[in-house]
């Protein structure tokens, strides 16, 4: 007895924590959860090797939202680009309150950049149901949010 509960112990130990170096998606995560898993993996794209960030952020992609923007090279490319490059090496990341509607959720993040300036980015969710990803909460689209207007830019009405 003592022997096959020292075994499920070890076991236990031996499976890798979500939110250790390779996080998975995961029944047990919530949507801020995954929303923060992949934000932070970002920020540190290049640890622990190149692009690792942009392959957790791919990882909890919606089915969905991967066939829109896979494989992982073309995700690559894409968040690479103007709209989500500011969501690569980040200063600090400020989260929103996340918004739950039954199988849908939403998050706004706005990331500050070294250099201060600010760019924001809506989050949306939806828990999977069947199939291989059931019960897991995954990304569908992360949309960039306009930049606020400046004063002297505002129209007079």
């Amino acid at each position: 007895m003592f022997a096959s509960a020292l075994l499920a112990v070890f076991l236990l130990a031996a499976v890798p924590a979500p939110d250790d170096g390779d996080p998975q998606p995961s029944p047990r995560l919530a949507p801020e959860e995954v929303i923060r898993l992949q934000v932070e993996a970002l920020r540190r794209n290049d640890e622990p090797y190149p692009d690792a960030g942009i392959e957790v952020a791919f990882r909890f992609a919606s089915p969905s939202n991967k066939s829109a923007t896979g494989p992982l090279e073309r995700f690559t490319a894409m968040v690479k680009g103007p709209v989500y490059g500011a969501m690569l090496g980040f200063e600090r990341a400020e989260y929103g309150e996340i918004q739950v509607q039954g199988n849908q959720a939403a998050q706004r993040v706005t990331l500050v950049q070294r250099d201060g300036q600010r760019v924001s980015y809506l989050f949306g969710l939806s828990k999977q149901t069947g199939g291989e990803y059931d019960g897991c909460w995954m990304t569908d689209a992360v949309l960039r949010e306009p930049e606020p207007a400046r004063d002297n830019e505002l129209r007079r009405i």
